[in-house]
């Protein structure tokens, strides 16, 4: 049975180890459907405010398994999983508040024929209150929504078209879009949408960055991450 395990956390050289607080934790979480197993059974704790990795190709059940997490699908009944606190699937809604996703086809794709300005006026106008018109943002609203994400590097004009976009900037896009909605938890799929490993790594990097205020992320891919961090290999 596949394991991930929580770091531990350390005070001082006076105290026991104790294992960090934890964002996820299952014990024989699984998924079967029609045609046999989508993933599991598996063991797993994922530590509070850090990087999670699953590794796993394409038909691992590492998309479902990532939607399970951010409540979104419904594991099998002999499943036990918490997450934020919550028990699953019993409090569903309340971790869709608190658990947004990014990369996943079909789900939070981006339209090619629109502007960077107008999927952000769309997804701001989801997260706000029905009778609040959105006006059209300028780039200073771009820039705010986009800027945590992006970091250093260069923000798409809330004028260019999506279609012009590269894979880094557009897959970043997709996550700054989730993150207006302010998670606990971002579970992003598919970094391997991102062809180049160089390029790829920069994304790597600004998940990474967007831990150290406290959000925990779990990540998706095929290829192996640049970095050494908590892992859970699907593909064993």
């Amino acid at each position: 049975m596949p394991t991930i395990a929580a770091p531990l956390a350390v005070e001082d050289d006076d105290t026991e180890p104790t294992a960090a607080p934890l964002a996820a934790e299952a014990r024989g979480l699984e998924l079967t459907g029609d045609r046999g197993t989508i993933y599991g059974p598996l063991d797993l704790d994922v530590a509070e405010g850090g990087l999670a990795v699953l590794h796993g190709p394409q038909g691992s059940g590492r998309t479902s398994l990532l939607l399970t997490l951010a409540g979104r699908m419904v594991p099998d009944r002999s499943s036990q999983l918490v997450v934020l606190g919550y028990v699953l699937p019993r409090d569903r809604t309340a971790v869709q508040r608190q658990a947004a996703v990014a990369g996943f086809a079909g789900i939070d794709e981006l339209d090619d024929s629109v502007t960077v300005g107008q999927h952000v006026r769309e997804r701001l106008g989801w997260l706000s209150p029905w009778y609040r018109r959105q006006p059209r943002p300028d780039q200073s609203v771009v820039d705010a929504v986009l800027a945590p994400v992006f970091g250093d590097l260069p923000i798409p004009s809330a004028q260019t078209v999506v279609w012009h976009l590269d894979e880094v900037e557009a897959l970043l896009l997709r996550i700054a879009l989730a993150m207006a909605q302010h998670p606990s938890l971002l579970v992003v799929d598919d970094l391997d949408q991102v062809h180049d490993p160089a390029r790829r790594a920069l994304v790597w990097d600004r998940l990474d960055a967007l831990t150290h205020d406290g959000l925990t992320v779990i990540a998706a891919s095929a290829a192996p991450a640049p970095a050494p961090h908590t892992v859970l290999d699907l593909s064993a």
